[in-house]
């Protein structure tokens, strides 16, 4: 069998192309040939071959590309219904100049009825749902969810097709009935799919009311009540992968209003929002790097992970006739960059920039830009450092707008929401170890040591200042399971606060699903 480049050297051809779906549990090892697993096997719907052959960036006939082999492992792991993913050349005719290929993929647990209780940053939440995340086999995710948090209680269906008919369409759908309105979205996007696509478009919409609270030293001070509509259609066209690199162009016009009125449960002394309507054409721009590399125990645990180390910016630029009440003419940015680096053997280094904002007749308005580090440094195979620095800027934001600081945003040892300003900064450190402890099967077990940094700059609306820089320390469990689609990875921490004011407790407790460790 040549290497992958030799056979793009030689032009060879793709001829078979075979799909395994590999079950949640593998009976031909012991450890999983247990009653419990083999239960679990036979009540999961498996992947159908045909969801995963139409996620195929290659077919039978089509000329050998190492690259669309490597991006379709990416797409497929990237699917909540999927762990893993091979895609392999596994036998050459030479005569022939034809090449077979292997697709492997292994899936999880997608029904997921049941409880979940969490906590975090002081305030509990709570969700009962009923969640299958590949129905009859087909890759579409359906949930129907009652859930209360710090902000509202909700009851809400939702429907995401991500190969609509076998295609690359996508399908998403949502309504919600919470405890301060409704919401309802919908829609139908062809996305750019993969680098070498030529083609996207798009259209969706959305409409919703809610209670929008605003805080103050970690207390809700104001509330007001808002109905938002907006909707979007877009196109994108694209010379494809050229020379590893990707450049995009997008069209599109957007609507987007939004109202703001008293809440008659709560009554405020505290300005409104003004209400904002836009209704405007926008362009757009994009460039992506083809650097990817795959790895194992960075953001979680125990499975392959596929890291981005390339650079990616984006730039998108808009017009309305008028934002707001007495407003002529407005110009909306947005501009984000992404960049890697590998400082050294072991390492990583991402950084990331974001800028929104308005010009309402030359006057900039809502304007925020964010920006972060991330940084990993390998100690062994198993323990790792961490260190990640996000910082907030804004200028004259809509008042409906904040800058928060708190045990949702970084500091763990807080209540939610703690600080407010009009800039921000939290700075993190962690000592990662991930163990190879695997308990029934199910579970990866990891751990953290935590320091955590941050503090606001500037007054909020209510004009308080902010309390200073505030610090906490802490001990935190992680657990991944790599069996089901639910989640990623469970937090449980246990932090101290060195900077509590009198009347906050310095001991918080959190447990909560994230993404990432």
């Amino acid at each position: 069998m040549p290497d992958a480049a030799e056979l793009e050297r030689r032009q060879a051809r793709i001829g078979r192309v075979d799909v395994y779906v590999q079950n949640i549990f593998d009976t031909s090892d012991p450890r999983e040939d247990k009653l419990l697993y083999r239960a679990a096997n036979r009540l999961h719907y498996q992947t159908r071959e045909s969801t995963v052959r139409a996620q195929l960036l290659f077919g039978g006939g089509d000329q050998f590309r190492a690259q669309r082999l490597e991006e379709t492992e990416r797409i497929l792991r990237g699917r909540r219904y999927l762990v893993d993913a091979w895609v392999v050349p596994v036998a050459y005719d030479e005569a022939a100049n034809v090449v077979d290929v292997a697709v492997t993929v292994r899936d999880v647990w997608t029904l997921n009825p049941g409880v979940s209780l969490g906590r975090s940053g002081g305030r509990n939440h709570t969700k009962v749902q009923i969640d299958e995340n590949n129905l009859f086999g087909h890759g579409s995710k359906i949930t129907l969810a009652r859930s209360s948090d710090v902000d509202r209680s909700s009851t809400a269906l939702s429907y995401f097709d991500p190969t609509l008919l076998g295609s690359w369409w996508q399908l998403s759908a949502e309504y919600a009935d919470n405890s301060d309105g409704r919401v309802k979205s919908l829609g139908l996007t062809l996305p750019f799919y993969a680098l070498d696509v030529r083609h996207a478009i798009g259209v969706t919409g959305y409409d919703g009311t809610s209670h929008v609270e605003r805080y103050s030293g970690g207390q809700v001070l104001d509330r007001f009540d808002e109905d938002h509509r907006s909707g979007q259609l877009y196109y994108g066209w694209s010379s494809g992968l050229i020379n590893g690199v990707t450049r995009r162009w997008f069209a599109g016009v957007r609507y987007d209003l939004a109202r703001f009125t008293p809440s008659l449960v709560a009554p405020s002394s505290y300005a409104l929002p003004a209400d904002r309507r836009l209704a405007y054409p926008w362009v757009g721009w994009q460039m992506l790097e083809d650097r990817y590399v795959k790895s194992e125990n960075v953001d979680l645990i125990g499975r392959t992970e596929d890291l981005y180390l390339g650079r990616s910016l984006y730039a998108e630029l808009g017009y309305s006739g008028g934002a707001t009440a007495g407003v002529g003419h407005s110009a909306l940015v947005h501009l984000t960059a992404l960049d890697a680096w590998q400082p050294g053997s072991g390492q990583q280094l991402y950084g990331s920039a974001t800028l929104d904002g308005r010009l309402d007749d030359g006057a900039p308005r809502n304007v925020r830009l964010t920006a972060g580090m991330r940084y990993f440094a390998s100690i062994t195979d198993r323990q790792m450092f961490y260190a990640a620095l996000a910082a907030t800027t804004t200028r004259r934001l809509d008042l409906d707008q904040q800058v928060l600081l708190g045990g949702d945003t970084g500091l763990r040892g807080y209540p939610i929401r703690f600080q407010g300003g009009t800039s921000s900064a939290v700075l993190t450190l962690e000592h990662r170890v991930f163990t190879d402890w695997f308990p029934f099967r199910l579970f990866r077990i990891g751990a953290a040591a935590f320091f955590d940094a941050g503090r606001t700059w500037g007054r909020d609306f209510t004009g308080a200042a902010p309390i200073g820089t505030l610090k906490d320390a802490g001990l935190g469990l992680r657990i991944g399971n790599n069996r089901s689609g639910l989640g990623n990875v469970l937090h449980v921490d246990v932090s101290y606060a060195f900077d509590a004011p009198l009347g906050t407790k310095r001991l918080q407790v959190s447990v909560e699903t994230r993404e990432r460790f």
